[in-house]
C-alpha cells in the first residue's frame, strides 16, 4: 500500500525527507501493535495467524501537480482466510465488528492464481480478473468485506474477478489491511514530525505509539469520537492526548469541534 503526502515546498520536501529516515523506528512500533492485533484475532477465532515481512519505505517524487512524498508499507497476514477441505477460500471473519472506509481510502482484495469467486459482498466499487476493491466512505458490517473462492475448473480458464474479465492473479497477500492501519499511522508520524521541527522544537513530546493509538480510537468508532473517549480509551494523560491531537489537527488529519461540553474529532484522511 502506498499513502501520498503533498509537499508545498522544499523546505516540506527536506523535512519529510529527515522525517522519513526515522520510520524504521515506528514501522517496528507498529509491528509490535499489528502482531498484537493479529494475535488477538487469531485467539477469537482460533485460526493460527501471524504477520511476517513488515516492511516500510518513504521517498520524495516530483509529480505534475509538485512534489509529493510517499510511504509504502507491505506486509504478509498469515492464515488471514479461512481454508476449507474442498479448496474453497473464505474471507470475512477477521473483520469481526465490520469495518470502516474513510472518504479518500480504499480496500483491495487480491485473489490467489487459479482461484475464481463464488460470491463476493458488498458488491465492490470496482473489479479486475485478479482482485475486488471497495472505496470509502463506507462502512461494513460484521464479516464484511466478505468473498468465497473456489479452485478454478480445468476447463474454466484463468480465474476471473465478478467482471468477467480474465487474467493472471496476484498472488494472495492482504495489503488492503495495512491501509487502514498502517497508512494513516504512520503518514501521520511523519508529519507530526514534520510539523514539530519546522516549528523548531527540541524533540516530540509523544511516541508513535501514541500517535497510532489514538488514531485507532478515532477509526474504531467510525472516524468520529469525543477527546475524553480517546483520552479513556487510550489510557493517555489528557495533555498527550491534546498534543497528539493539536499536531494532527495542525496537518489536517482531524479535526476538533466543540459539541457542547465535550470536543468532538472527526478523521479526515
Amino acid at each position: 500500500v502506498e499513502h501520498r503526502y503533498p509537499l508545498g515546498d522544499q523546505v516540506s520536501s527536506q523535512l519529510f525527507e529527515q522525517a522519513s529516515k526515522s520510520l524504521e523506528s515506528y514501522a517496528t512500533d507498529y509491528g509490535n501493535r499489528l502482531a498484537s492485533l493479529v494475535g488477538r484475532i487469531s485467539e477469537q477465532l482460533g485460526r493460527p495467524m501471524s504477520v511476517e515481512g513488515l516492511n516500510v519505505t518513504a521517498r520524495v517524487v516530483e509529480t505534475l501537480t509538485g512534489r509529493v512524498g510517499t510511504i509504502r508499507v507491505e506486509f504478509t497476514w498469515i492464515g488471514f482466510a479461512q481454508t476449507h477441505e474442498d479448496g474453497r477460500l473464505e474471507v470475512g471473519d477477521v473483520f469481526i465488528g465490520g469495518l470502516v472506509l474513510l472518504e479518500g481510502e480504499s480496500l483491495r482484495l487480491a485473489f490467489p492464481q487459479g482461484y475464481e469467486t463464488i460470491k463476493v459482498a458488498p458488491n465492490p466499487d470496482a473489479s479486475g480478473p485478479s482482485f475486488v476493491e471497495w472505496g470509502g466512505r463506507r462502512v461494513f458490517p460484521d464479516g464484511e468485506p466478505y468473498a468465497l473462492l473456489a479452485p478454478a475448473s480445468p476447463h474454466s480458464g484463468p480465474a476471473s474477478g465478478p467482471s468477467g474479465s480474465t487474467g493472471r492473479s496476484a498472488p494472495f497477500v492482504d495489503p488492503w489491511t495495512i491501509t487502514l492501519f498502517a497508512a494513516p499511522t504512520i503518514s501521520a508520524v511523519v508529519a507530526a514530525l514534520v510539523w514539530t521541527r519546522r516549528r523548531s522544537r527540541p524533540s516530540p513530546q509523544w511516541t508513535s505509539d501514541e500517535v497510532g493509538a489514538v488514531l485507532e480510537v478515532i477509526r474504531r468508532y467510525g472516524g468520529t469520537v469525543t477527546q475524553s473517549k480517546i483520552v479513556k480509551e487510550t489510557g493517555l494523560s489528557k495533555s498527550t492526548v491534546s498534543t497528539v491531537l493539536k499536531i494532527l489537527e495542525r496537518e489536517g488529519v482531524v479535526a476538533r469541534q466543540k459539541a457542547g461540553r465535550e470536543k468532538l474529532v472527526r478523521l479526515l484522511r
